[in-house]
């Protein structure tokens, strides 16, 4: 397959027709008998994908890409090169779980010497091409099953692991023990090969419930990419602290949104309540999905609307909160009335926290489209059920 896509003809038809229909250029297979048009369609689905998801290896002419399915659950660029950011420089790592290689790929530029394994032998041939292609030096790709590699290697500065996410039945699993291979029973060998263990999960796993199956976590990152959760890492080592430091992590572009904080101090924390006051506040989704609903409000001095309602407020403007910041403008009703005085062309973004309707419910019986630059959040304070209306401080935290 390698021979035949990176023709030099096809390549150059590759990059003429990126933006075409997909069922348009399936139309033109009988002009192209000799051509493997399905594969070359595949390639431009992916590669398009690849353009924003992986915006250096899109400038590389001639990258060989997996399937779209496999591009959608890829790590991006900027996801791999925070992981890369969070080890120290060394010797010698291992990919026990290459795939498609795009985290081996900025993984590796930490190390000396860097061993790529993964169990298909067509993905194995295509991650060597795509390598050398990206001027990657000091690796090695291996063909076989993880578990057989790790017992015949010696030891490394870094084990990197992002288990498969699917059954035999290709059907989609999150816990631990059901993904392949099967980190908990392969966690002493894991330990005993190296010093630290970098271990990539679904961003739907309990995390509290993979710290007490893994043990020896040292620290955990729940990543997401403009207000949307990717994944999760766990850094295991035998020498970790018994209250490991959970880092929520929002990138946006060039920057990015930080909090930290423990499980530990997260149950000994009590938050102090207030119905809606000036200014509202959302927390980012890593802060969110890692459940620091009282640290967060501490940390910047805020009142929590309810116990069980995720915002929070204040009377004077608090900047740097990682997340969204509004300002208040009125608590109101779904009248008809009120609806066309607030909102003169019935659009709105509408967020619900803690409240009775979906943000569906509220669309149908309001008549509210999406869009505009309103905002109206569907939540309950210490007065009640309430409809806030608000304007968004800062655009950019959307970016």
């Amino acid at each position: 397959m390698i021979n035949q896509l990176t023709k030099p003809e096809i390549q150059e038809f590759i990059k003429d027709h990126l933006y075409d229909e997909p069922s348009s250029l399936m139309l033109k297979a009988n002009h192209y008998p000799d051509w493997p048009m399905k594969l070359i369609v595949e390639q431009i689905q992916a590669k398009r994908k690849a353009k924003t998801k992986l915006p250096s290896w899109f400038k590389t002419r001639g990258l060989i890409y997996p399937p779209v399915l496999s591009m959608e659950q890829c790590s991006s660029e900027n996801t791999a090169r925070y992981k890369m950011s969070l080890i120290n420089a060394g010797l010698q790592m291992i990919d026990l779980t290459g795939g498609f290689g795009v985290d081996f790929a900025f993984l590796s530029e930490k190390f000396s010497k860097a061993h790529y394994v993964e169990r298909q032998a067509e993905l194995v041939e295509h991650a060597k091409y795509n390598f050398n292609l990206l001027g990657l030096t000091g690796f090695e790709a291996h063909h076989g099953q993880s578990e057989e590699f790790l017992t015949s290697q010696d030891n490394f500065d870094l084990i990197y692991l992002d288990p498969a996410r699917r059954d035999d039945h290709n059907e989609k699993v999150v816990r631990l023990e059901d993904c392949e291979p099967n980190v908990i029973s392969l966690l002493p060998k894991l330990l005993s090969k190296a010093k630290q263990v970098m271990l990539k999960t679904s961003p739907l796993l309990d995390i509290k419930g993979a710290i007490q199956q893994l043990g020896s976590v040292a620290k955990v990152h729940v990543i997401a990419v403009a207000n949307e959760v990717k994944e999760l890492v766990f850094l295991l080592d035998n020498n970790s602290e018994r209250t490991p430091q959970i880092h929520c992590i929002n990138l946006k572009g060039n920057n990015k949104e930080v909090f930290d904080f423990t499980f530990d101090a997260e149950e000994r924390a009590t938050s102090s309540f207030n119905e809606v006051q000036a200014y509202l506040y959302e927390p980012n989704a890593s802060i969110l999905k890692a459940g620091a609903f009282k640290t967060i409000g501490n940390a910047f001095g805020l009142k929590k609307l309810e116990v069980n309602t995720h915002l929070y407020t204040s009377s004077d403007l608090i900047e740097g909160f990682p997340g969204r910041t509004f300002r208040v403008l009125d608590k109101i009703s779904l009248n008809k009335k009120v609806l066309k005085h607030h909102f003169p062309e019935m659009k709105a973004n509408i967020t619900v926290r803690n409240f009775p309707m979906t943000v569906a419910q509220i669309r149908k019986k309001s008549g509210l489209k999406e869009g505009g630059d309103q905002y109206l959040f569907g939540a309950t304070d210490q007065s009640g059920k309430q409809l806030i209306l608000c304007e968004k401080i800062d655009a950019r935290q959307d970016q």
